[in-house]
């Protein structure tokens, strides 16, 4: 059927004028919507399979209009091979089940410019007074552009939703309105330490996630003014316990419904790090305060001598000595100096260990403080052994032995330095800077007590302390 063949309005009564004139705004009407719309109109004789449409019909399926009824076959083979036999087919079995109405989507190739296309067809069986189905007419409209839409919707869909689930940070999907979970990736689920059932249709108020129910409030409120937040940082309450994450968030439309989506970066071993440097900031402004100290004292005691040349010698020696206790705390990361280690640095210049140097003592790591004290009590008792005792000459030996025990209830820590087969040792006459070192540093510093004796048969000295104030930990290396 044709816009122009609508003589069956002539059947109402009225003015033929009125009428006539009616008529001419249908037409005109009808192909303005047709037109506008992408409206194919057609007609089919069932009894003689051929087709009267509209000119926006033809021009639809790609073939050349016709004001005269052309086969159903020339419509028929326009329709993908794919489609069409399930076009057909769908037909025949609404007409078996007695149905007036069938639509379908399939897809057509246009004979005039081989262009893909996606058509909606929807028709009305007329049936005669027996119920025998004489006429098919409809209409079929080019949806091409809406089919791709759909598929890139789809597409855009499936992109995220891979995006989403391989996220490595926990992401979700709540509703705003409840709170309610509607999807949570799988980081998310490893992060809180519960299977996807147990979260998806509850809320974030049943789960408990936030230990700071200021931190909801905040959100709500930023979503009501922004419509989103970023890198809010707040505690969630995770598997392992509460941890430290950078929420940000923003509205979506959810198959018509307003929700909330979130990422959650953990950033506890961040934090963390961060407190961490402030604290070695903070300890490293110290230590080097006390090492500043310690050069200071070095260098004026030191000075006490007249001559420039001695002065300068014996300055740089004892430097050498504190910065080789230094080297060793920084290569442990401050983190404390095995015992050995530390006499292996202050004695080797002077005598190979194990042969004339016999240590024996259990594994322990000293503390910084400990760590420059001994190195430095070290370096004087050595240097003095190597000028004037047992190392000054071929047979001396030294025996070096610590401990860590509790003597009468207080851990205590001890240590004992003594020469052996060295030349006859005489106390000196004056009290020089490294017997200051061995006797009154050492036992300032780290509030012990220590005697230095000058035995004929080779210098000995005495060291003890609270275990605290030497030994990390519990004093195991």
């Amino acid at each position: 059927m044709t816009t122009d063949d609508f003589s069956f309005l002539s059947r109402d009564g009225g003015d033929p004028g009125l009428l006539a004139e009616a008529v001419r705004n249908s037409h005109a009407l009808l192909k303005l919507a047709e037109k506008s719309a992408g409206i194919g109109i057609w007609d089919t004789d069932l009894a003689t399979d051929l087709v009267q449409a509209t000119p926006t019909f033809f021009r639809i399926m790609g073939l050349p209009p016709s004001a005269a009824p052309v086969p159903n076959d020339t419509v028929r083979a326009v329709r993908h091979p794919e489609d069409a036999p399930r076009v057909v087919k769908g037909f025949r079995r609404a007409l078996a089940r007695g149905l007036d109405h069938y639509e379908v989507e399939y897809r057509i190739v246009r004979p005039s410019d081989g262009a893909l296309r996606w058509i909606f067809g929807r028709g009305r069986v007329v049936r005669d007074g027996a119920g025998t189905p004489v006429r098919y007419s409809g209409v079929d409209i080019d949806i091409t552009d809406r089919k791709r839409a759909e598929q890139q919707l789809r597409e855009s869909e499936e992109r995220f939703s891979k995006a989403f689930n391989a996220a490595a940070h926990p992401m979700s999907i709540t509703t705003l309105q409840e709170g309610r979970y509607v999807d949570i990736n799988a980081a998310g689920l490893a992060a809180s330490g519960l299977a996807r059932d147990e979260v998806i249709g509850r809320t974030v108020r049943d789960l408990g996630f936030y230990s700071d129910a200021e931190t909801y409030r905040k959100i709500r409120a930023l979503l009501a003014t922004e419509g989103r937040f970023t890198e809010l940082e707040t505690t969630l309450q995770s598997r392992g316990g509460p941890r430290i994450y950078l929420l940000s968030g923003a509205l979506v439309d959810l198959h018509g419904e307003s929700c909330l989506l979130t990422s959650a970066v953990d950033i506890t071993e961040r934090k963390q790090a961060e407190e961490h440097v402030q604290l070695l900031m903070h300890e490293l402004n110290h230590r080097a305060n006390n090492l500043l100290a310690i050069v200071q004292a070095l260098t004026r005691q030191t000075a006490n001598t007249a001559d420039p040349k001695v002065f300068a010698e014996r300055l740089s020696q004892r430097l050498i000595a504190l910065a080789a206790s230094n080297s060793l705390l920084v290569s442990g990361k401050w983190q404390g100096v095995g015992m050995a280690e530390l006499i292996a640095s202050q004695l080797s210049p002077f005598a190979d260990l194990g042969e004339r140097i016999a240590l024996d003592g259990p594994e322990v790591r000293l503390t910084p403080a400990a760590a420059q004290a001994i190195g430095m009590a070290l370096h004087e008792l050595a240097t003095n052994a190597a000028k004037y005792g047992a190392l000054s000459q071929g047979g001396g030996r030294i025996a070096i032995r610590w401990s860590s025990d509790v003597v009468e209830g207080t851990p205590t820590f001890a240590m004992t330095w003594s020469e052996h087969d060295g030349p006859p040792v005489a106390a000196p006459r004056r009290v020089g800077f490294g017997r200051t070192v061995v006797e009154r540093l050492i036992t300032g510093t780290l509030d012990g007590t220590a005697a230095l004796d000058f035995d004929s048969a080779g210098v000995a000295w005495t060291f003890t302390c609270p275990s605290g104030k030497a030994l990390e930990g519990d004093g195991k290396a």
